[in-house]
């Protein structure tokens, strides 16, 4: 099955020899399909499921992590998911052929963080930054929620959905320096997902406790935006503010402390820099310079009145 998605000016084709992983693609995906397509040599994405996870190649070994592992040489790369896949990318050539085991199909967040993170080097090279973050709009400008798992990202934007803002990205917006020094933010696919308890707070995702997509190996509900908000998606946006949640044991009230530019962009760059892509960290470096400089940081003491945020972050954007 071959299918080709649109991403701002760049064309992603894939080639999926498995069907259950095509239907995880296409619903990642679909929406893209409004964007019209490019007339640049696209990005090829060979996809094979196996039954049982690919092993190391044969190349030195440049970084090591408990989630991935890369392996170079020249221009060949290799990510290695342990247990879970591995992709082969041709960086000089903007080719991937990753080969998962069947199980990482079916298990929550697995399938589509590999394929991000196999794009991530040929989006950079191209001139686009993945930033770890929700991301919403209103307007044409757009609100960052950064933070680890867990912090509350995904909680603070879908109130933020839920009260007209527009999507860019419910995980990873990629980042694009711009002329004069100032950057667009440009959305990324994917579906959100949410515990329960963060569903059940919201009066319009109420049938997604019953109805919504559980992936093994979570508790969380996965859903596409759009089946919610009809017109929820925003291509593209202007940063206007960097929003950094933290969840506030026994803080009845949210509320907003300024933070220094300087500590905003040290977390963006641990969050965001790989530092085996020697070659791309300049230009990314400038592209977060040009971030935390257009848009003022914020740390968000997280309280339970989760229906008062809109009111307290939808501002930063006006």
């Amino acid at each position: 099955m071959k299918t080709t998605f649109p991403l701002h000016g760049i064309s992603i084709q894939f080639s999926v020899d498995d069907v259950q992983a095509a239907e995880r693609l296409a619903a990642q995906w679909r929406p893209f399909l409004a964007q019209p397509l490019a007339d640049a040599p696209p990005i090829r994405v060979t996809l094979s499921v196996e039954e049982t996870a690919p092993g190391p190649p044969d190349m030195p070994q440049i970084s090591a992590g408990p989630d991935v592992s890369y392996f170079r040489e020249g221009p060949r790369l290799t990510a290695l998911f342990p247990g879970w896949g591995r992709f082969d990318v041709q960086l000089d050539d903007d080719r991937i052929h990753g080969r998962i085991a069947r199980a990482a199909v079916a298990v929550y967040g697995v399938f589509e963080d590999m394929i991000l993170i196999a794009l991530a080097p040929l989006l950079r090279r191209r001139g686009y930054f993945a930033v770890h973050a929700f991301a919403a709009a209103r307007d044409g400008r757009a609100l960052l929620i950064l933070g680890d798992t867990g912090a509350g990202k995904t909680t603070t934007g879908v109130s933020l959905l839920a009260r007209g803002a527009q999507l860019i990205a419910n995980d990873t917006p990629l980042l694009r320096p711009g002329p004069g020094g100032e950057p667009g933010l440009y959305a990324y696919p994917g579906l959100i997902s949410a515990y329960p308890d963060s569903i059940a707070r919201f009066p319009e995702l109420a049938q997604l406790l019953d109805e919504g997509q559980r992936m093994n190996g979570s508790d969380k509900i996965s859903f596409a935006a759009e089946s919610v908000w009809p017109e929820v998606w925003a291509w593209r946006a202007r940063p206007a503010a960097l929003v950094f949640p933290v969840i506030a044991p026994g803080l009845e009230r949210s509320r907003l402390q300024p933070m220094r530019a300087f500590d905003a962009l040290q977390q963006l760059i641990s969050q965001s820099i790989e530092d085996w892509d020697a070659a791309t960290i300049p230009a990314q470096l400038r592209a977060l310079r040009q971030l935390v400089d257009a848009a003022p940081a914020w740390r968000l003491h997280l309280a339970p009145d989760i229906p008062r945020l809109p009111d307290l972050l939808l501002p930063l954007v006006d």
